[in-house]
């Protein structure tokens, strides 16, 4: 017998988790945390739907904390086998969880401290030594290579784009009846993008598992430069301090690949950008060291003229060098993370400047509902950071053609190779009226 059930990014585009069982085998594709409203990251702490126990294995698509960042809780509770990632994806997925492992620990001393949580004791939902348990699981599963996890369930990895190592997973089933190929998207990424290779024409499948991030939503055709330059233009001319919340994957590296790409060009004047994020400075490394999964030239990549170094680029690391940027004048450019704003020091930039009409706070990708980011998106003029009220006098504005993930149009070219028609498509990964 084969079931498939959904433990997340069911409804919502968080918290990725897809039971397979064939017979009494059961695996886990990706193993994500909710992320977002406080409704879904309860979700986080109810008891689990299955037993962690009797998974074999959990198969990842990519290295993102929504469809990583509960192997830790999982780890906590009892999963102790083979994680099958590819080699970037490992490397990445291991950052993710452990600069989040910091900022939960951070955020709940931040708590008990101000006495800001409503339980007896804020607790983290993992800590850096779940986190180091979970790395001696992870597995290595290379691209086009089928990964057999017993006699029923074979499974390989297809270049998806979105961020360094995704995957879609084409898997095939067997439970001594039938088999059925099963083929799970992961998140699609957008053609064209040099930190990552174009998204493969996918296998033909029976069964088709689908993300709906931007299911009904056209990406604007503006030119990301064209975009960046007039905004940096701006920015320059008033004296301002542009405020870019970037996820420390893929998205702050390609925005500075984009800032040098324009001061090379001779399209922008320099201007001052801070890096401050000690998982995205981390994470360049990851880039530099594989080279082959993506479309960046690596001898630029080790230079003065990489993609996160320049002239003009300055990295904080340490928590110290972090407040010193309170006092920074523009104009200038703070880049942090965390991307949607669930986290991470850009909260703290904001209480310090989105009440300053003087400042520009650009956001880039997608704002899942239930984050900060979605209400400034929204035009929130009144928001709470760690339970203080700050007025929005800061100029908000889209960044659209920055995101990594496919819209509508590029989904379906990207399903146009597949001729047979699957025998059921499952729309995951989406508000509902999206994937509507």
């Amino acid at each position: 017998m084969i079931t498939l059930s959904f433990h997340g990014a069911a409804g919502t585009v968080t918290g990725s988790k897809y039971l397979v069982t064939v017979n009494d085998k059961k695996i886990l594709v990706d193993c994500g945390m909710f992320q977002g409203a406080k409704e879904l990251r309860a979700r986080n702490w109810a008891e689990m739907k299955f037993d962690p126990t009797a998974l074999e294995a959990v198969v990842l698509t990519h290295g993102h904390i929504d469809h990583v960042g509960y192997l830790p809780r999982m780890v906590r509770n009892g999963f102790n086998r083979k994680v099958y990632a590819t080699p970037p994806t490992i490397d990445i997925a291991t950052l993710a969880l452990l600069d989040t492992a910091h900022l939960q620990m951070e955020d709940a001393e931040f708590r008990n401290k101000k006495k800001l949580s409503s339980h007896e004791v804020a607790l983290p939902l993992f800590t850096t030594d779940d986190v180091e348990l979970t790395e001696r699981l992870f597995t290595p599963a290379l691209f086009g290579q089928w990964t057999m996890i017993g006699e029923e369930i074979r499974f390989r990895y297809h270049v998806v784009g979105h961020i360094l190592g995704a995957a879609c997973v084409e898997m095939e089933l067997n439970d001594g009846n039938r088999k059925v190929s099963i083929l799970f998207s992961g998140d699609i990424g957008r053609y064209g993008n040099p930190l990552t290779r174009d998204p493969e024409p996918p296998p033909q499948t029976d069964r088709l598992v689908c993300e709906t991030t931007y299911g009904g939503r056209m990406h604007p055709p503006e030119d990301p430069l064209f975009e960046l330059a007039n905004l940096i233009t701006e920015v320059q001319e008033n004296g301002s301090v542009l405020l870019i919340p970037a996820f420390a994957i893929d998205r702050t590296q390609q925005i500075i690949y984009l800032i040098n790409e324009l001061l090379q060009h001779h399209r922008i004047a320099p201007i001052d950008v801070h890096v401050d994020s000690p998982m995205a400075i981390t994470a360049t490394e990851i880039y530099v060291k594989y080279a082959s999964y993506h479309s960046l030239d690596t001898r630029r990549l080790g230079s003065t003229e990489s993609v996160l170094n320049g002239k003009n680029v300055f990295l904080h690391r340490k928590r110290k060098d972090s407040q010193m940027l309170n006092k920074l004048k523009g104009p200038a450019i703070i880049m942090s993370s965390s991307g949607m704003l669930t986290g991470g020091r850009i909260l703290h930039h904001l209480l310090n400047r989105l009440d300053d009409p003087s400042t520009v706070v650009a956001l880039a990708g997608f704002m899942a509902e239930g984050t900060l980011g979605r209400q400034l998106a929204d035009g929130a003029e009144l928001v709470y950071i760690h339970k203080t009220p700050v007025h929005v006098r800061a100029k908000i504005v889209r960044l659209g053609g920055l995101s990594g993930h496919a819209d509508y149009q590029e989904i379906l070219h990207w399903l146009e190779p597949v001729t047979g028609q699957p025998g059921r498509v499952y729309l995951t990964h989406g508000e509902p009226l999206q994937s509507q």
